[in-house]
């Protein structure tokens, strides 16, 4: 399997749009892991050298096409929990609702201390092996210590004001997240917003054309609320490209795409079907990723939709697939670097309407949700939600 370690590391050494002066330390990781992998007793552990080596990039927009039987949860589909540094101390930063940290009773905006019983920058420094790593190693390392185990049971210490207090998650094992792709209804005590889920990753051979049947129903509102904070999976350039068409009125440009030492490329969308016309407001949150990230910057791009929520999962790049010659496994990396309309990188964007999850501006049951229905209403969000026909749409969270 050597010969397939080696073509891995060429494909990412020549590839990979991210280096950033970091190459020689990739050289070295193939050094390390591939003894490893060519030494590897079964095919598991063959996958599992693979993953080790891959993880040393930190960046999770590299993935594999199998898992071995140790493969971490993949972030950040299989997490529940999202956290920052700010200020040298770690921060609960979102929850996602339902999930085991959830109910174990976690809650954004809580200083993070320990994670099973050990200082979170004590594990952090273990997970990567060094006492000095940069500070974009630092946040992938606490994100994944912070994922936890495919099962069994995890204990975080946190504070809160000055309480603190130790919180046992029983980690369930990951399974796919089941729904429609999209998901329509019209709100309002007029029935006037549309409100669309748009599941990027469920079932992308379906969503265009339950999208097109959405808007159909949906034409002639004043304002649509598109939701793509569900999000159980990656999604692909079609669909995006599928969705943005519904809603570009002319041929724009929507994003820019850049190789390594190459040109720029303006990638533009032109219309398809009769286009969306009302006012476009977009609700994302820390896990919408990757095809997510270019729907909602895109949709800003080609709509005028205003983006409301947390920043998104920053993920990075274009991707690439490269497929190994003897195991077949395949590897994708992100080859391109990818930025808006006005030069900016993608994955530092900022939502236009920006929601503190730790200390939210009103709507208890989804701030997202009340700060971007507050742009389309011309009275006070609570009174023009009051009625029996005029509250939004259940949804995963409506408890925070």
């Amino acid at each position: 399997m050597g010969e397939d370690v080696d073509f891995l590391c060429k494909a990412i050494d020549e590839g990979y749009a991210y280096f950033d002066g970091e190459r020689p330390q990739w050289k070295r990781a193939c050094e390390k892991w591939r003894p490893i992998a060519v030494h590897a007793a079964t095919r598991s552990d063959f996958v599992a050298a693979l993953e080790g080596l891959v993880a040393t990039l930190h960046d999770d927009n590299v993935t594999l096409s199998e898992r071995s039987a140790t493969t971490p949860r993949r972030l950040p589909w299989e997490a529940d929990l999202y956290a920052v540094w700010r200020d040298n101390v770690a921060y609960i930063d979102s929850v996602r609702t339902f999930g085991d940290s959830d109910v174990a009773g976690v809650r954004p905006g809580v200083a993070l201390l320990k994670i099973d019983d050990v200082p979170v920058e004590q594990v952090v420094r273990d997970r990567l092996g060094t006492s000095t790593p940069p500070r974009r190693a630092l946040s992938w390392a606490l994100r994944h210590a912070l994922a936890g185990p495919i099962r069994g049971v995890e204990s975080i210490t946190v504070r809160d004001g000055q309480e603190v207090s130790t919180l046992r998650i029983e980690r369930t094992e990951p399974h796919a997240r089941v729904g429609r792709p999209v998901f329509a209804r019209r709100m309002g005590d007029d029935r006037d917003i549309g409100y669309l889920r748009v599941r990027i990753g469920a079932d992308d051979a379906k969503l265009p054309g339950q999208l097109d049947a959405a808007l159909e129903n949906l034409m002639g509102t004043k304002g649509l609320l598109i939701d793509i904070r569900d999000h159980p999976g990656p999604g692909t350039p079609e669909v995006t490209r599928a969705i943005l068409s519904r809603f570009a009125t002319s041929e724009a440009a929507w994003q820019i795409r850049e190789l390594p030492q190459g040109p720029r490329i303006f990638d533009t969308i032109a219309p398809r079907g009769k286009p969306y016309k009302g006012k476009v407001i977009v609700l994302v949150d820390r896990w919408t990723a990757a095809e997510g990230e270019a729907v909602a910057t895109g949709l800003a791009a080609v709509a005028n939709a205003r983006v409301v929520g947390t920043r998104m999962t920053g993920l990075r790049g274009e991707l690439r697939e490269s497929t190994l010659p003897h195991s077949k496994v395949a590897v994708s990396y992100p080859a391109e670097r990818v930025y808006l309309v006005n030069g900016e990188r993608r994955e530092s964007y900022v939502p236009e309407v920006l929601v503190d999850m730790g200390a939210p501006q009103g709507g208890p049951a989804d701030p997202i949700l009340y700060q971007a229905l507050k742009l389309l209403e011309p009275c006070p969000a609570p009174a023009c939600r009051s009625g029996p026909g005029s509250q939004p749409p259940a949804r995963e969270s409506l408890r925070r």
